[in-house]
């Protein structure tokens, strides 16, 4: 059975691949299937409790994830200045101990022009709940990268290729197409819920996920200073 939701975006998206450090400054231009389990997982938690939600891991594990895009997306790149932690030094000047010091990074702010959809495989008895555990999830990337479920629907039929694009893991290689190279991550067909767990599982290096390339259906548009614009193949800008 095939669930899609529709999402319409609230703020501005940020999602840094998960082989960077909390340093990157790049930004993904869509969520991973690895984010998207994930957050399923924490409303999951949140509505039902732990032991019940652990019921449900495995088909929130296995679940195939396709997207259709916005119809265009711009990349903004800006500086933030932020405090990070240092071995605590005495300040000579104040007389204080002083643990933090400030920075300047790179951030990538993505801007949403259109709706994304997400169409998700499951059993027929995960998928009548889904919809619950999505309308309570407001966010996939970053704090803050607030979405609004708009739609959604339980049907057989399943996605449209021309419209949207797996994002989840697969066992062979896409083939080669014209598109945008994104690095996706999703959780491993071995994964178990002490893998994923962020207070008492064992926490692998990994965090029981696994990383492969996706080529998604943008191409560029425009380029200018401190942005950049996508749209989908076949729209053009107004």
């Amino acid at each position: 059975m095939w669930v899609y939701a529709e999402y319409e975006p609230v703020a501005v998206f940020g999602l840094r691949p998960s082989n960077t450090t909390s340093s990157g400054g790049k930004s993904l231009v869509c969520p991973t299937p690895y984010g998207i389990k994930m957050a399923l997982l924490d409303r999951a938690i949140r509505e039902a409790g732990l032991d019940n939600a652990l019921v449900d891991f495995e088909a929130i594990r296995d679940m195939a994830v396709w997207v259709s895009l916005p119809d265009a997306v711009t990349v903004n790149r800006t500086f933030q200045k932020i405090f990070r932690s240092q071995k605590s030094t005495l300040n000579a000047v104040t007389g204080r101990i002083e643990v933090w010091t400030s920075t300047i990074v790179q951030r990538e702010y993505c801007l949403f022009t259109g709706v994304l959809t997400l169409a998700l495989q499951t059993d027929d008895d995960f998928a009548a709940r889904l919809p619950d555990l999505l309308s309570g999830i407001n966010y996939f990337g970053r704090r803050g990268s607030f979405m609004q479920l708009v739609n959604w629907a339980i049907t057989k039929d399943a996605p449209d290729a021309g419209l949207y694009t797996q994002i989840s893991r697969v066992e062979s290689k896409p083939p080669l197409s014209f598109g945008y190279l994104q690095r996706m991550d999703d959780m491993r067909v071995d994964a178990e819920w002490e893998d994923v767990d962020a207070f008492h599982g064992r926490r692998r290096g990994d965090g029981g996920r696994t990383q492969y390339n996706v080529i998604i259906p943008y191409q560029l548009a425009h380029n200018g200073p401190g942005h950049t614009i996508y749209t989908v193949q076949g729209v053009r800008l107004a």
